[in-house]
């Protein structure tokens, strides 16, 4: 949460860059890290999330990949910026206070396709 405090200007420290981009950043996707669970390293899934993606749809991508990977939850918000396509596929599958998807939903998901 500090960091996205300091991305937003609520707290000091941070990247000058994103400080000055225009509106406030909001989590789109949260990959839920358990250091007792996962058998990688948070910097190591870290380093890996940001050098092989750049922009917002392809860091989404990367982060889904991830995630199935390494078995990691998700955490997504509702109402996440439904512009992109990997997040419209998976606002239609709310079944309450989660997205229920299938194996072929996945699929899909990570597909060059999408």
């Amino acid at each position: 949460m500090k960091r996205l405090n300091q991305h937003n200007g609520l707290e000091p420290g941070g990247p000058r860059i994103t400080r000055r981009a225009a509106g406030s950043w909001v989590p789109v996707i949260i990959l839920k890290y358990d250091r007792e669970k996962h058998k990688i390293s948070s910097k190591e899934i870290k380093r890996e999330w940001k050098q092989s993606s750049r922009g917002l749809q392809s860091r989404v991508q990367k982060g889904f990949e991830l995630a199935v990977q390494y078995k990691i939850p998700i955490i997504m918000p509702k109402t996440a910026d439904s512009s992109l396509d990997s997040i419209k596929f998976i606002n239609e599958r709310w079944d309450g206070d989660r997205a229920v998807l299938t194996d072929q939903d996945w699929e899909h998901m990570l597909s060059s396709d999408f």
